[in-house]
């Protein structure tokens, strides 16, 4: 049992909260097998181990460039003194990563952005980008999939996208760096709410939101929780 905070009290995580957190998380990770591409683009954001998600993938030869796009964005934004690319660059290069293989982006203040600004950054560096592998927060990966058959500004169809993340489980995610489990409770609601609205916005494709993740929407909507 966890405690929690909503609405500015203390209320205790029960196991049915637990389980309705569960089901979105489940619903918005796509788990997608890996393969071998031409390029890995870490998504900027709070989180680093998505930058040492990214690094590894080049490490292990998934790919022979690595892309870091982001300027600041809203978990960073007055927090970090530079961009979100820069500061993923510096953990790859700590990792081992020779600065030659990565390119960066740093224009980007969201996902629509981090797309079509790293396509144009790939294209003016003559760098295939016909099979594509793009690093977020596990909860992220259905959002990004979705804007990214949306946003890229190349032929699609010629396009192979595989998205991943950080190797983690719900209960293993929240982190000092990144808030408690009710600020990822209050995430995941947020990109629930973004699947649902953004295509009518032109930001993403169509997606139909499974009934088992809006049953767990409404439930932790009523149980107090708020959509970042």
């Amino acid at each position: 049992m966890m405690l929690s905070l909503s609405g500015g009290h203390v209320k205790e995580m029960d196991d049915e909260c637990e389980k309705w957190a569960q089901v979105l998380w489940d619903y918005l990770c796509l788990h997608q097998p890996l393969e071998k591409s031409d390029v890995i683009i870490g998504l900027g954001c709070h989180d680093l181990r998505v930058a040492e998600r990214a690094a590894t993938l080049f490490l292990e030869g998934w790919a022979p460039w690595l892309l870091f796009t982001g300027y600041l964005g809203n978990q960073t934004a007055g927090v970090w003194q530079h961009p979100e690319a820069e500061v993923f660059m510096d953990i790859a290069l700590k990792m081992g990563v020779p600065r030659e293989k990565i390119l960066l982006e740093k224009e980007a203040t969201n996902t629509g952005e981090n797309i079509r600004f790293s396509y144009e950054v790939l294209k003016k560096n003559h760098v295939p980008a016909g099979r594509v592998i793009l690093v977020q927060q596990p909860f992220m990966e259905r959002r990004v999939l979705a804007t990214f058959l949306r946003q890229w500004p190349g032929e699609k169809e010629n396009t192979h996208a595989i998205v991943t993340s950080p190797c983690t489980d719900l209960a293993q995610y929240p982190h000092p760096t990144v808030g408690t489990v009710h600020d990822l409770i209050g995430y995941m609601l947020g990109v629930i709410e973004r699947i649902r609205d953004y295509p009518k916005k032109g930001f993403q494709v169509e997606q139909e939101i499974s009934p088992d993740a809006l049953a767990a929407y409404q439930w932790l909507l009523c149980a107090g929780y708020t959509p970042k």
